[in-house]
């Protein structure tokens, strides 16, 4: 269990920060890209860490169902990171925008 957990919240941060990258190269913000893959290196090491674990349980147990279990931190991780990092993002636009515009 502890194994699904840790992947789930690896994978969460991994690609919140990766569609933040996203969408700091859309905007050409060079400075936040270069801190951004820090941050990413560090969660996707995380992610292939819990699945490399994971995958050497299975070699020892033989457990594939476990293994295959996988995919739903993953996918539940990656989305709703993804929408967090797009929220987060438009709040900085508008925060941007509205310090402009006064």
């Amino acid at each position: 269990m502890t194994t699904y957990i840790v992947l789930f919240v690896a994978q969460f941060c991994f690609v919140a920060t990766k569609a933040f990258q996203q969408l700091n190269v859309m905007h050409h913000k060079p400075v936040w890209v270069f801190w951004t893959s820090a941050v990413m290196s560090v969660f996707e090491c995380g992610v292939y860490g819990a699945v490399t674990f994971k995958a050497y349980e299975v070699v020892n147990g033989g457990d594939l169902y476990s293994f295959m279990l996988l995919a739903i931190p993953l996918w539940l991780g990656g989305s709703l990171g993804s929408i967090l990092s797009m929220a987060i993002h438009r709040r900085m636009r508008d925060a941007r925008h509205r310090n402009n515009s006064q």
